[in-house]
């Protein structure tokens, strides 16, 4: 059991230390992906607000 935990231990403390190395590239990335799908979530809600309110089953 020690072996695992030791094991999961050193392979979590190297990859957080690649994610160290390389600085402010993944917040900055993660940043730009949550953005686009915020607007791209956006422009279809608006497509469908807009198709309901034709129809009139907008509630």
């Amino acid at each position: 059991m020690q072996k695992i935990v030791f094991a999961l231990g050193h392979f979590l403390e190297s990859a957080l230390s690649v994610l160290a190395w390389m600085g402010w590239v993944p917040v900055t990335l993660i940043s730009f992906l949550l953005g686009f799908g915020l607007v791209y979530w956006l422009i279809l809600q608006g497509r469908y607000n807009r198709k309901a309110k034709e129809q009139g089953t907008l509630a």
